[in-house]
């Protein structure tokens, strides 16, 4: 629960909050949030994964990432970065290391994202991990009251 209040914080930014889409509204949330995502990591094969993502040296927190099984075999990864460590490559780090995991070690034979289509930094994350664009979600999120449109990447393991 120590990075509780640093993620709460930053989940209430609205910049934030319209690129991650997901983001707990209330202190109470983000530490249920937490504690579920806490809980996964005690069961035999938990269905979601969350990483925090530590600036390196500085033992602070900097946003995480999360694998979530969708089927045996399939994973989903989603990436939340702190506005202030945005386009330094911590992303694309923190997202490399789970993929190769997932791929080598979780058994996973596919992976795939989204975000959304306007989101320039997530895509390039996407293809620099080398993830392809399988098409677009139309209507997929909803963020401040609006709908928004995602974009899908997918990577299996003959892409590796």
């Amino acid at each position: 629960m120590a990075d509780a209040a640093a993620f709460f914080d930053h989940a209430r930014i609205p910049e934030v909050a319209k690129n991650a889409g997901f983001l707990p509204n209330s202190i109470s949330e983000t530490k249920a949030y937490l504690r579920r995502s806490v809980s996964e990591w005690r069961q035999r094969r938990p269905e979601r994964m969350t990483f925090s993502i530590i600036l390196k040296g500085q033992r602070r927190w900097i946003g995480s990432i999360e694998l979530r099984w969708l089927n045996p075999g399939i994973g989903e990864i989603g990436f939340f970065i702190h506005h202030n460590q945005w386009g330094k490559g911590f992303a694309t780090e923190a997202a490399s290391a789970v993929v190769r995991w997932a791929f080598a070690k979780g058994k996973a034979h596919r992976l795939q994202g989204s975000c959304w289509t306007k989101n320039a930094a997530s895509i390039r994350v996407m293809k620099k991990l080398g993830f392809r664009k399988e098409g677009i979600l139309r209507g997929y999120a909803k963020v401040v009251k609006q709908l928004q449109d995602d974009i899908l990447f997918g990577k299996t393991i003959a892409d590796r």
